[in-house]
């Protein structure tokens, strides 16, 4: 048998964790303790036990230890956007999860080798402090992707008030992404636009050395067009995106021309 003891901080956790009624670990809430009720002889049982000791590991830290780091952390930004973040490293955390059970594994077994009594805080503080440092990479991380999100969201949404404000300059713009990544750009007719604006557009940006999708955003501005219409034949995840944020902007003013 292991007894694994906890601190009135992980009772929650617990509670969730016993709701899945676990085969070898048994709670008592009392004495604030589990056991693992196992004969550690039996292979079979004892991987089974390990387990169900490595999914309480996972849900305490990706339920709390990662949401204490990320409120004590980040303190200039209100309750939703820590929310945000926490959201964003939980699915970074799911993504790492086979290397993160694999290494608790690891060290669990190595603790059991010579111990039978398992203290939950002892051995985060202990076992797995390095992965602390790994947490606060992780939220690190998932705060950066949402600092860039967040910044992308408030962009699109200026572009778009900006071209609600306009006067349409042409009634419908094609755009054609091509296979290089490049656009080209064509009115109702089929006609190809090079007009002085979007020539004038084009050199500019090939002096700052922009990419092609501030070319696009460039062009969108130049001629606020009513409707638009998209071929998109890079069909790769670039191209979704620029597809998507489109979208956004001239949101059921865009279709999608398939091509076979």
């Amino acid at each position: 048998m292991i007894h694994i003891s906890y601190s009135p901080q992980h009772d929650c956790m617990v509670k969730l964790f016993m709701k899945d009624n676990n085969k070898y670990v048994i709670c008592n809430e009392q004495l604030r303790d589990l056991s693992v009720d196992i004969d550690m002889e039996d292979e079979e049982n004892k991987e089974e036990a390990i387990n169900e000791i490595i999914e309480l590991i996972l849900i305490i830290l990706k339920d709390k230890n990662v949401k204490e780091y990320i409120w004590n952390n980040y303190k200039n930004l209100n309750d939703e956007e820590k929310e945000e973040i926490y959201r964003e490293a939980k699915d970074l955390l799911d993504k790492k999860e086979p290397f993160i059970i694999n290494t608790i594994y690891n060290k669990l077994v190595e603790f059991l080798e010579s111990e039978k009594v398992l203290n939950i805080d002892g051995f985060f503080r202990f076992r797995m402090k390095d992965f602390m440092v790994y947490i606060s990479i992780i939220s690190d991380i998932a705060l950066e992707e949402y600092l860039i999100k967040r910044d992308k969201n408030q962009f699109i949404n200026t572009l778009k008030y900006f071209i609600e404000s306009q006067e349409h300059k042409i009634d419908l713009l094609i755009i054609h992404i091509m296979k290089d990544s490049s656009f080209r750009f064509f009115d109702r007719n089929g006609i190809e636009i090079n007009n002085k604006e979007s020539e004038e557009m084009m050199s500019m940006i090939m002096k700052e050395d922009l990419n092609y999708e501030d070319c696009l955003i460039s062009v969108l501005l130049a001629l606020c067009p009513k409707k638009i219409e998209i071929i998109d034949d890079l069909k790769n995840d670039t191209s979704k995106e620029i597809i998507e944020n489109i979208k956004i902007i001239f949101e059921d003013n865009v279709k999608i021309i398939n091509r076979n």
